[in-house]
């Protein structure tokens, strides 16, 4: 093996922040400038780029990189906490044409490189057989945390992202706000119209949920009719360094007007897997919970969001509840 083989794939980054199974001997170096020195030097196939250590502006440094070796792919890896940014950022960056890609961590060597066994000695140019491999371990990443009638994140996702956010927000000095709701009464569509009609309904809400929020903002299907709203506001840089909302000041007054715009929606919306007389019957009861004002960890802000629900389930249903009091 030669040494342009060897070096065929780089890490630019400290490994130690991205492994979960011990070090690794593929060539990397500490910031994307040396990167770029290394890119225009010798070709490269994959870039790795721990994100978290990029210099800010991101976007324009991935751009420099991508220009002086835009036969490779460049793979961002990622925190959970920091994915809802990135996937944002990267439905509007124009110039990656696919050659842009993300891993949250920590992973395996396996998910970064085939040849695991190999220690990264036996490192060729990517064919078509590695590639499959990793677009398969991406997607059963994806099964994993994904609900998979909706399409949403799942109750597993959200268990790990709900404190990694509220630790990001402590740190920042940011909110984040949780909103519970569930469909109005729906044990009696399923029952009048069927399982399948009910699903429909499902994957009608979860797409209105979708255009209601902000691209950041996580969608939770928490399991039956059960959904959860994360509403959290991505810091300046975050996604590629522009900032997409208004100041965090407003963040609790933003998401009681998501809430309230989609609860609305919701009822004026025709469904019409339900039939004339299901238009604009369909309704929501919520509960909004914010850290730090309400709740100190995870646990809290779900457990306080939940007693906003029930209590606006309890009020006469269709509406949202803040945490003491209705709005």
């Amino acid at each position: 093996m030669t040494a342009a083989q060897q070096n065929n794939y780089l890490l630019i980054g400290t490994p130690a922040k991205v492994m979960a199974d011990g070090p690794i001997s593929m060539r990397h170096c500490k910031s994307i400038f040396e990167g770029i020195t290394i890119a225009q030097q010798q070709p490269l196939d994959r870039i790795f780029v721990v994100y978290s250590e990029m210099p800010e502006p991101k976007s324009q440094a991935l751009e420099a990189l991508h220009r002086v070796c835009p036969q490779a792919t460049i793979c961002l890896l990622i925190q959970m906490v920091e994915e809802p940014g990135v996937h944002e950022w990267l439905r509007s960056c124009s110039w990656a044409n696919g050659c842009l890609d993300y891993l949250i961590c920590p992973l395996s060597v396996a998910a970064l490189i085939p040849e695991k066994a190999a220690g990264f000695q036996d490192v060729s140019a990517i064919t078509k057989g590695e590639q499959d491999k990793d677009r398969r371990i991406r997607e059963l990443g994806a099964m994993v945390m994904q609900d998979d009638l909706t399409d949403l994140k799942n109750r597993r996702y959200l268990k790990q992202f709900l404190p990694a956010i509220l630790r990001k927000a402590e740190s920042a000095r940011c909110q984040v706000t949780l909103l519970l709701f569930d469909i109005d009464n729906f044990k009696h569509y399923n029952d009048t119209y069927g399982h399948s009609v009910g699903d429909t309904v499902l994957r009608q809400a979860a797409k209105l949920m979708r255009r209601c929020c902000r691209d950041q903002d996580v969608v939770v299907r928490l399991g039956g009719d059960e959904f959860a709203v994360v509403f959290w506001d991505i810091s300046d840089g975050q996604g590629g360094g522009s900032d997409r909302r208004g100041s965090s000041q407003n963040h609790p007054r933003q998401s009681v007007f998501m809430a309230e715009r989609f609860r609305s929606e919701m009822s004026h919306t025709p469904f019409d897997k339900l039939g004339p007389q299901g238009k604009g019957s369909l309704t929501i009861s919520g509960g909004l919970a914010t850290f730090p004002t309400d709740a100190q960890d995870a646990q809290e802000l779900f457990e306080k969001a939940d007693q906003a629900m029930l209590k606006a389930k309890r009020s006469g249903k269709n509406r949202i509840y803040l945490v003491g009091q209705p709005m």
